[in-house]
């Protein structure tokens, strides 16, 4: 028998094991800031351009997202607002079922590690409270993960990233997205963790072509895909930068 979370994961991840993901739960943390203040129009412009999937928050998945059969759609389970201090630390404002209940084909969770030993145990009991509730509902779950802190050097800061994707999971992540632990340790990362790995957007920051350049590098070195938030929806063409980055995940031609 095929179980529910194989079917949505097939939803995830094309033929090749490979996933396009874009992130727009930032309109929480952030506002409308940076093209999202008109919510519909960059999800339809997501669809169009062929993304695999698009994160979102419950209220974007209600009112915003399209009624259609490409693109996945997944729900953030996490959340704070920059209004607040320590806004990188996220709590729990969605569940599940609720998820579900919106049509939801996996959810997903963030965890930064590195912001007290109080909240680090937190968000690990939260974490494994949801994948018990996704593995009962058969619904995959991407964990979002970061490690804060002061590295004083790129082996150090690459070591927390590679440890943070292991350590989420292994407490039942079916999907790791993780920072760019820089190129010299893209294949190290993708080697040490058995769950398919996308690699975060970041800030948008450098040229178009040097970030699709670094993408199609991480994805040779065997990384599964890409979750990209602000260099996709702060783009004038938000459909074009899609299947631009479409055709680097799955190796296809950009039209």
């Amino acid at each position: 028998m095929i179980h529910g979370k194989e079917r949505r994961m097939r939803r995830l991840l094309g033929a090749d094991g490979r996933s396009l993901l874009i992130a727009v739960d930032h309109a929480l943390t952030t506002g409308g800031a940076g093209g999202l203040s008109r919510m519909s129009d960059v999800l339809g412009a997501v669809v169009e351009g062929g993304a695999d999937g698009v994160v979102v928050h419950r209220g974007s998945a209600a009112h915003s997202m399209p009624t259609q059969r490409g693109t996945a759609m997944i729900v953030h389970l996490s959340g704070n607002t920059r209004l607040s201090p320590g806004g990188e630390l996220k709590t729990r404002v969605c569940d599940p079922e609720s998820a579900v209940a919106l049509g939801a084909d996996a959810v997903s969770v963030h965890v930064t590690f590195g912001g007290g030993s109080q909240e680090d145990r937190a968000a690990l009991a939260d974490l494994a409270k949801v994948a018990a509730d996704c593995d009962r509902l058969g619904l995959p779950l991407l964990v979002m993960t970061y490690a804060a802190g002061n590295y004083e050097t790129e082996p150090q800061r690459a070591e927390a990233v590679i440890h943070a994707g292991r350590a989420v999971a292994e407490l039942g992540a079916d999907i790791v997205k993780t920072a760019h632990p820089g190129d010299e340790f893209i294949a190290e990362l993708a080697a040490s963790i058995e769950v398919p790995v996308v690699i975060a957007g970041g800030e948008a920051e450098g040229s178009w072509d040097a970030y699709v350049a670094s993408a199609k590098d991480a994805i040779g070195q065997g990384v599964a895909g890409l979750c990209v938030g602000r260099r996709v929806f702060g783009s004038p063409d938000v459909a074009g930068a899609v299947a631009r980055l479409r055709s680097v995940v799955h190796g296809e031609q950009a039209s």
